[in-house]
This record gives structure tokens, C-alpha cells and sequence, in this order.
């Protein structure tokens, strides 16, 4: 008889109906609240005010060394170098024995993070929205349209939504579905580096000008849905969506296992 893993348990336990409500409806539900409350409830713009100086006519901290060169620059080099890191370690699994089983998940967390951030950036290329730098209130040159506003085609095209930066961080959610599938009892604690590195990221380009608060939270918003699509599909054929853990049970009665051919 096929033993059962502490995640299929709790799936069962549960059923499929309230883990989609959990995982996805819920968290859609959410957030298109508070896109409509940022957007239309004048919190983005009141957010941007604590940061922008009306007697300079500007940002102070944009060009600020902590901010720009530290948060920002420094930021992008670290979860370049995380995302090199994932990659090495995924490129070691197929030679190495001893990764064998953790092959599909080093592939699930380094697909999550390029999507996350190819989405977020391709998102800013079609979206059309400027930075609040760049906006007549906040010391720039153009009119504000908002996300629900049809802005003109002869204005200059605008590419700050959704945030970009703060995807780096939001792509860590991969992580809390690493370790339910793993049947870790407090899996909701992986979604700290998450929050807090895409928090940090996120609240430096507010500083800065470069983006809204409704800027980040889409890209937190796309980022989760991402890293529960890819989950959801990477695994779909694996019973309780956990390869790694059953395979490590079966190998450490002694039956050595052949490497899976995901990834």
C-alpha cells in the first residue's frame, strides 16, 4: 500500500474545493480590494506625498546612496546572484546523486522567479502608466491617468506598473509552496523572506518616486499567482504534489531511487 505523505493528508483532509478558495480566490478577492481602494481611495497618492518634497519639487531620496545604490542596485545584484545560485544547484542535480530528489523543486523555485520577473516586466512595457516622478503633482511633467483611466495615445507611454523591482523579492513565495509540499507544519512561516525582501524592495521605490503602493501590490498579487500556477502545473502528476519527500522516505528503507524526469 502507497503511504501517505503529511501534505496528501491534509489535502484530503480539507479537499481540493477549500485549498483553491485558500490559495486563490481568496487572495484575488483581496486584492482586488485594495487595487480599488489604492487606485480610486487616493492612498497611492497620499503614500507618494509622505516622501515627496513640495519646496524642492521632489523626491529626495531618489538619487539617495542607501535607496539607490544599496536597495535598489544592490538589491537586483543579490537576487541575480540567489537566482545563479538556484540555477548551479538545479544543473548539480542532474549529476550529483544526492540531489536526484531535489531536482524538480530546485527547477519549480528558479522557473518561479523568472516568470515572476519577466511577467512583472512585460506587464510594465504594455501597462502605459508613469512613475510618480514623472507626474505633475509630484514635481514631473505629465498628467496622472489612473490603472481604470484611458490615457491618450500621443502622451508619452509610461512602464512603472507594476513595480519590477519588488518582483525579486515577491518570487520567494515559490518557498511556502516548497515547504507545504515538504508537509512542513508551519509552512505559512516561508512566506517571510517573501514579504519582508519584496516588502523592502517595494517600500524603497515608493521613497524613491518610482512607484505607488498599487504598483507592488499587483506585483505581489501576480507573483503568488504564479508561484501557485507553476506549483499546481510542475506537479500536477505527483500524488499530494510531493515528489521529494516520498522519494526520500522510499530511499532511506534502503531501495535506491532513479532520478524523476522533471525539471
Amino acid at each position: 500500500m502507497r503511504s501517505q505523505t503529511p501534505y496528501s493528508s491534509t489535502v484530503a483532509a480539507t479537499g481540493l474545493r477549500v485549498m483553491l478558495v485558500d490559495l486563490a480566490v481568496w487572495p484575488s478577492v483581496v486584492f482586488l480590494y485594495l487595487l480599488v481602494l489604492l487606485q480610486m481611495g487616493g492612498v497611492d497618492e497620499f503614500v507618494a506625498g509622505l516622501f515627496y518634497d513640495p519646496s524642492q519639487r521632489l523626491f529626495p531620496l531618489k538619487h539617495n546612496f542607501w535607496a539607490e545604490q544599496v536597495l535598489h542596485d544592490g538589491g537586483q545584484s543579490l537576487m541575480k546572484a540567489l537566482g545563479l545560485m538556484v540555477l548551479a544547484m538545479w544543473l548539480a542535480s542532474l549529476r550529483i546523486v544526492r540531489l536526484y530528489a531535489w531536482r524538480r523543486t530546485l527547477a519549480y523555485v528558479l522557473l518561479v522567479m523568472l516568470l515572476s520577473v519577466g511577467v512583472a516586466n512585460l506587464g510594465k512595457a504594455l501597462s502605459n502608466m508613469d512613475c510618480p516622478w514623472d507626474l505633475v503633482e509630484f514635481g514631473g511633467s505629465r498628467l496622472h491617468f489612473g490603472l481604470f483611466q484611458d490615457k491618450p495615445d500621443d502622451l508619452p507611454r509610461g512602464r512603472c506598473f507594476p513595480g519590477g523591482h519588488s518582483s525579486g523579492g515577491f518570487a520567494l513565495f515559490a518557498l511556502f509552496f516548497v515547504g507545504r509540499s515538504l508537509g512542513c507544519q508551519r509552512a505559512w512561516l516561508t512566506l517571510a523572506p517573501a514579504f519582508l525582501i519584496g516588502g523592502v524592495f517595494a517600500l524603497d521605490q515608493w521613497a524613491r518616486g518610482a512607484h505607488f503602493p498599487s504598483h507592488d501590490l499587483t506585483t505581489a498579487y501576480l507573483c503568488w499567482m504564479i508561484a501557485l500556477g507553476t506549483h499546481a502545473w510542475l506537479f500536477r502528476h505527483e500524488e499530494g504534489l510531493v515528489p521529494e519527500s516520498s522519494s526520500v522516505a522510499k530511499g532511506s528503507s534502503g531501495e535506491r531511487q532513479k532520478p524523476d524526469d522533471g525539471g
